[in-house]
């Protein structure tokens, strides 16, 4: 990653979706090599999608040797002292929050009846999760995050929290539940999407 400091937000934005893409790809490919040594992996592995030239699957295989190739002679114990940054927390409220959150759907969405509602509720559990992860981000950055870095990163969680309401209104319609539930969780979140708000305009100033 050379010269990031001069980074701008849109480049901040492509490299972290880029990245997304790639573990994303890892995990599709690790699924089918979990019963494997890493020096045993087939040459060719399978792969579900009928059309293996599909370009969204075509790079699926690449993801997961390259990351096999980058760790296959790392120390555990060295990388993690070699990585690990101490963090300065700004907002702890935020996380502490959807944490909160979280567990309240994953209790109130163990109700569902059918498979299908289970299947929606899952997704909504997932985006909780990748919420949690960016907001913790952005909020207890690293020491060398750069301005642009932090920016990216909050504006990202302020996405992926209305993508999290608008999934939390799908699911309202879907189930026969209480509407009073899901108003607890749309009314917690606008109060995290403030906070996020407020971050971002103080590092702005």
């Amino acid at each position: 990653m050379n010269n990031w400091q001069q980074w701008n937000e849109s480049q901040w934005k492509n490299e972290i979706r880029q990245h997304e893409e790639e573990v994303a790809s890892f995990f599709q490919d690790l699924v089918y090599c979990l019963d494997l040594p890493m020096d045993e992996l087939p040459p060719e592995l399978p792969d579900p999608v009928e059309t293996p030239s599909d370009a969204v699957t075509a790079g699926k295989n690449a993801a997961l040797r390259q990351w096999i190739r980058d760790h296959e002679e790392e120390d555990p114990e060295e990388e993690q002292d070699l990585d690990y940054e101490p963090r300065h927390p700004v907002c702890f409220s935020c996380v502490d929050s959807l944490d909160q959150l979280a567990v309240a759907w994953n209790t109130f969405s163990a109700g569902f009846a059918s498979r299908e509602e289970r299947r929606f509720a899952l997704g909504i559990s997932c985006a909780f999760a990748k919420l949690l992860a960016r907001t913790a981000d952005f909020t207890e950055p690293a020491k060398f995050c750069s301005p642009q870095l932090l920016t990216t990163l909050g504006k990202m969680a302020i996405a992926d929290l209305e993508d999290l309401v608008s999934r939390l209104d799908q699911c309202r319609e879907m189930v026969n539940a209480d509407d009073g539930q899901f108003s607890y969780f749309r009314s917690r979140l606008a109060l995290v999407r403030e906070q996020l708000i407020e971050k971002l305009k103080e590092l702005r100033d």
